[in-house]
Formats: structure tokens, C-alpha cells, sequence
């Protein structure tokens, strides 16, 4: 089992070790991710504020065919010299103007709403723009007042709504101060904020008074992610960064959305107005997160049919590991253990096996001796005494104190005859004891019967004259049988059990014909017999030997 259990610790390490780089990885990519993200979210404020000013000089060029033109400066001028209400020509003159200018700005420049403000920062007239009365005025935004000063100036302005706003300040007389300026406005909205996406490749949302009034984010990213900045808004000025400095730090709404906020500067400031630009979090949740993450490039570049071999040829060789030294064996040691239990051999073979089934069938063996001479049960097969010698009368045949010929129990007869086998057997303790004179031992006479001694004495009666030296059919295993014979009456007599009913005869007779029976089955040279005890019975056991 060397192969299979080194191979489940080399498959072991290399999951431990899958698993902790796995873990490694996923720790190092959030972190590098975390960067990157805040990195990223720093240059995109970068680019859009860049880009808010560009824009807004851009526009503030587009404001100079206004300025320039007479009809404004004049009428401007006549505004800013009139006390009371503004002149309704002038008014009606520049309106003409601002439609007429307006025409021929590119459209990709175009405003949304034009304004002329006189020096008393009245709006004298107007373009795209529904005022809410005649006496509209501006001139209370630093951005207008600074333009009226002669200052080119832009800023956000929160009126109806946010917009960005560009002012230049319209000359009618250099030696005096501006007659009044011209006001650009361009509304923060969807369309605005889609341009500036376009640009800049940022996902940005703008905000004002807690509300989120614009959104726009490149193809790939999900415009409805950034209505969430609208529940984080109320939490965003215990931002320490933001409240100080105008821009927060990195903050991640849910699983879905990492923003960095940035106030607009001026007026809006104060008005809580900004914009946020938010990306995707870089992060996988696990050690198995990267598949979420990955995409068709990502699983292309994870060579899969390299994968796929590696899982083979390794899945096969643990299998093959596993068949060579467990599978195989195991099955060899199931048939041969089916064997024992049918009865067609009597021990396990240790040296057919290898590894611990090797010692597993030693101990079987061994466990199985050991139980069969406690008399647990005989192994299957020759090793019974009822297979090797055959049933026993439950009556003896004979008296321990009649010979054949006898008429009843008890009365004395003639010796038997030579060619009549004694039918009474002598028993283990009677060997060894001298003959009397003669070879024959004295019958006991019928008015007073001898009582045999303990020990077996009792079938001494019926041995033939010079002991068992007489029996046998010269068969070469006949002098151990005797052996063996006396042993078995002997422990039969210990266990308590009759032993008259059956001769030597008999027993040699059953004893060779298991021999030979064990000889043909199992190509033995020899048998060697023993006895033990069964379920407190003498019983006796056949081994076959085979060197």
C-alpha cells in the first residue's frame, strides 16, 4: 500500500498547498485591487475637474462674438444708465442678439441659456431660459459681479437646477467700466453628463441638495449602480477628507459600487453640490472567487486542455495505485477466504498474499488454531470426528465385562477365539501394564464381578493376548494410529463419555480412508491425526502434510 498512501499525501499537500496559494492570491489581488481602484478613482476626479475647466474656457471663447458685437455693448450700456425699469427696446434688441449669436456656435459648444446682465446685475434679456419675472437679477453671484468687474470667470450655479456657467464682461467704452456681461449656461444633466463620460471614459454622477440630478457611465458598467450614491450622501460629511478638503476618501456602498466624491468649487460648494466617480470594485470574495471574476480571455489564458490532461493522467495513476495494491488483492483475499468457508482447503496460504493481507491470513490461521484447541469448533473439511470415524451407536454394543459369545451380562464364557477381533478396546491408561503369565488377564468370574478400575481398566477385558502389537494390517501409519487411538479413548474417558461399542478395527478403517480421501484432495504425502476437545467432547482433527 506504499504507492496509493503516498500518492493520498502528495494529492493532500497539493490541495493544502492549492488552497493556501489560492487564499494567498485572493488577499494579494484585493489588496493590489484596493490600490489600483483608489488610484483609479483619484486620476478619473483628475480628469474630470481637467475637463470641466477645458470645457468651461472652451465656452467662455464662444462668449466673445457677444461681447464684440455692437448692438450689445450699446444696449447693454443704455440698461446700465437707466435708473428705474430696464428700456423695453434695449430689451427687445438684445434678445435679437443673443438669438442671432447663438445661431453660429457649433453645436458641440452650444449653451442652453443666455443671459445679458447690465452693471446693476439686472438680466436685461434672456435665451433659453423661462425667468420668473421681469426683475430677474444675477448680479448676486460672485461669477457675474466678477464679470461685471471685467474678469472672465466660471463656476456652477444652482438654480432651478445645476449648471455650468461661463461670464465675460462686454466693453462699450475702455476708458469706463463694463457695460454690463454676457452670461453662458450649460445645465448638469444626463445629455451633459454622457459627454463628459464619452471623454473622459469615467462613470460619473452629479449631485445637489442631497439628490442625484445626473448620471452617466461608459458601455460595460451599469448606469442604475450609481443611484446608490443617494443613500450614502446623508453619512458623506462625516467624511473628514471631504469636509475639509472637497474630496473623500475611497468609500465602497455595498458589493457593487466604490466611489470618491469631489465638491464643486464656488457657489455650489456651499450648496452641497458635487459629483462622484465610481468604479467596479477590484475584489473576488474567496479563494474560489476568481472564476466569478474571469472572464473568456482569463479562462483561454488558464490553458484548460492542459488542465484537463493533468487531471487524467494523475486521476488514473491514484486509480491505478489503488486497483495494484488494494482492489486486487482484495479480491484475491475474498476468494480464498470463500474457499476456507466452502470447505476446499483447511488454512489460508500466507505467501499467495502480500502486504498486511499477509499477516491477515497468518492470524487467521493462527486464530483458527487457536479456537480448535479450545474446542470452539473444528475447520471445516476431515477434521471431524463423525467425518473420520462415522456415527457412534448412542448404546454400546457390548458390556465391559462380556465376550463375544457370552449369553448374558455378567456370566463368564471362553477366551475368544483367535479369528474373532475382541469387540471391547483397551484404553490409554493400560498401556504399559504388564501382561500376566500366559498373555491373558484372569475374566472376572460371575458370583463375584471385578469393577474395573478408573482410568479405562475396563476395556482391558477384550484386548487380545500381547496388547495392540497384534492388531493392525501393517499399514506404515499404523503404529501412530494406535497412538492416537489410545489418546482418543483416553480423552474420551476424561470427558466423561462411553467408550465401549467400537474397535480398533473400525477406527483404523475410517482413519485410512480419510487419509486417502485428504491425500487425493489436496496432493498431501502424508496425514497426521491429533485429538482436542469439542463442545466438551474428544474429537479428533486431520492435517494434511504436504513435504
Amino acid at each position: 500500500m506504499l504507492l496509493s498512501r503516498f500518492w493520498y499525501v502528495v494529492l493532500a499537500l497539493l490541495l493544502g498547498a492549492g488552497f493556501f496559494l489560492l487564499n494567498i492570491a485572493s488577499s494579494m489581488y484585493n489588496r493590489s485591487g484596493q490600490l489600483s481602484l483608489a488610484q483609479g478613482l483619484a486620476a478619473d476626479v483628475q480628469v474630470v475637474s481637467w475637463y470641466l475647466r477645458d470645457d468651461a474656457r472652451q465656452r467662455a471663447a464662444q462668449l466673445i462674438p457677444f461681447a464684440l458685437d455692437p448692438d450689445m455693448a450699446k444696449n447693454l450700456q443704455r440698461s446700465s444708465d437707466s435708473e428705474g425699469r430696464v428700456p423695453g427696446d434695449a430689451r427687445a434688441k438684445l434678445t435679437e442678439v443673443l438669438k442671432r449669436v447663438s445661431a453660429q456656435i457649433p453645436k458641440d459648444l452650444a449653451f442652453d441659456s443666455l443671459f445679458a446682465v447690465d452693471q446693476h446685475g439686472r438680466v436685461v434679456a434672456s435665451f433659453g431660459y423661462q425667468a420668473s419675472g421681469e426683475d430677474f437679477e444675477l448680479g448676486g453671484y460672485p461669477v457675474v459681479a466678477d464679470a461685471l468687474h471685467g474678469y472672465v470667470r466660471d463656476d456652477t450655479l444652482v438654480l432651478d437646477r445645476p449648471y455650468r456657467v461661463v461670464a465675460r464682461p462686454v466693453e462699450y467704452d475702455l476708458a469706463a467700466a463694463p457695460a454690463g456681461a454676457i452670461i453662458g449656461a450649460r445645465v448638469v444633466d444626463d445629455r451633459f453628463a454622457r459627454e463628459l463620460s464619452a471623454r473622459t471614459g469615467a462613470a460619473i454622477a452629479f449631485y445637489a441638495n442631497g439628490q442625484r440630478t445626473a448620471a452617466a457611465a461608459p458601455e460595460g458598467f451599469t448606469v442604475a449602480n450609481l443611484d446608490q450614491i443617494v443613500g450614502d450622501l446623508a453619512d458623506l460629511n462625516e467624511d473628514k477628507e471631504y469636509r475639509e478638503k472637497g474630496r473623500s476618501n475611497v468609500r465602497v456602498i455595498g458589493t457593487l459600487l466604490s466611489v470618491q466624491y469631489t465638491r464643486l468649487p464656488g457657489e455650489a460648494w456651499q450648496l452641497g453640490a458635487g459629483y462622484a466617480v465610481a468604479r467596479a470594485p477590484a475584489a473576488v470574495s474567496g479563494p474560489f472567487g476568481f472564476f466569478s471574476k474571469a472572464d473568456d480571455k482569463d479562462k483561454k489564458a488558464g490553458n484548460l486542455i492542459i488542465a484537463i490532461l493533468l487531471v487524467i493522467v494523475l486521476g488514473g495513476a491514484g486509480i491505478g495505485f489503488s486497483l495494484l495494491e488494494h482492489t486486487r488483492p482484495l479480491r484475491l483475499f475474498k476468494t480464498e477466504v470463500g474457499k476456507l468457508a466452502a470447505g476446499a482447503i483447511e488454512q489460508l496460504t500466507p505467501s499467495h498474499f502480500r502486504g498486511i493481507y499477509r499477516k491477515i491470513a497468518s492470524d487467521l490461521n493462527d486464530g483458527v488454531d487457536a479456537l480448535l484447541a479450545k474446542g470452539g469448533g473444528p475447520r471445516r473439511g476431515p477434521a471431524d470426528f463423525k467425518e473420520v470415524l462415522g456415527d457412534l451407536p448412542d448404546q454400546p454394543q457390548m458390556s465391559a465385562f462380556s465376550l463375544p459369545g457370552d449369553s448374558a451380562p455378567g456370566e463368564a464364557t471362553s477366551d475368544p477365539s483367535p479369528s474373532q477381533p475382541p469387540r471391547g478396546l483397551p484404553s490409554a491408561p493400560s498401556r504399559g501394564l504388564p501382561s500376566p503369565p500366559g498373555g491373558r488377564r484372569p475374566r472376572p468370574s460371575p458370583q463375584a464381578p471385578e469393577v474395573a478400575p478408573a482410568g479405562g481398566a475396563q476395556l482391558e477385558a477384550t484386548m487380545p493376548e500381547g496388547g495392540l502389537s497384534g492388531w493392525g494390517s501393517g499399514d506404515p501409519d499404523a503404529d501412530e494410529w494406535r497412538s492416537v487411538f489410545n489418546d482418543f479413548v483416553a480423552l474420551k474417558q476424561q470427558c466423561g463419555e462411553a467408550t465401549e461399542g467400537f474397535t480398533y478395527e473400525k477406527f483404523e478403517a475410517n482413519l485410512k480412508k480419510s487419509r486417502d480421501r485428504l491425500v487425493q484432495n489436496h496432493g498431501a504425502k502424508r496425514v497426521k491425526f491429533s485429538v482436542y476437545v469439542k463442545d466438551g467432547r474428544a474429537a479428533l482433527k486431520a492435517n494434511p502434510i504436504k513435504e
